[in-house]
């Protein structure tokens, strides 16, 4: 395996990529109730893998895509593709990006309008926005990088 032969985008969606696995694994909402005066609040938090059916896996698949990849072409045995490496990294960034940005504006569980219940964002949804983009920014670099010249 050779470092070497993965160009800086690639490496950069790669690792972004690791760290939205990393994300799902972080605290993503927060669920905190109040029962009543004199009575402490209640709360929990939970991960992306926990406060998702279908989206948490989706992300994993798009981001071990991502890491398969950077990881053939490191071993030299990318095999010949229909699209350019860099443009379905680029593709992967952005489904995973707009995924994200869909969970952190849609709250899941809205509790109903209950009084005295709040849920709310935590780390991991962000963490998560950044790696998206991070693998949307180097699918960009990659398929710049390997774009074909133009003659003038």
């Amino acid at each position: 395996m050779d470092v070497a032969r993965v160009d800086r985008g690639l490496l950069i969606a790669a690792g972004s990529a690791l760290l939205l696995i990393i994300s799902l694994f972080l605290p993503w909402y927060a669920v905190s109730a109040s029962l009543g005066p004199g009575v402490p609040a209640v709360s929990a938090s939970v991960t992306g893998w926990e406060s998702f059916s279908y989206t948490d896996l989706l992300l994993f698949l798009l981001a071990a895509v991502v890491i398969v990849l950077a990881a053939l072409t490191a071993a030299g045995s990318l095999p010949e593709l229909p699209v350019p490496i860099g443009q379905i990294v680029l593709g992967a960034g952005v489904l995973a990006l707009l995924l994200v940005l869909f969970r952190l504006l849609n709250l899941p569980g809205d509790a109903g309008g209950l009084v005295g219940v709040d849920v709310g964002r935590k780390l991991g949804g962000f963490v998560a926005l950044i790696a998206a983009a991070g693998i949307a920014f180097g699918g960009t670099q990659a398929a710049a990088s390997r774009a074909p010249e133009r003659a003038i």
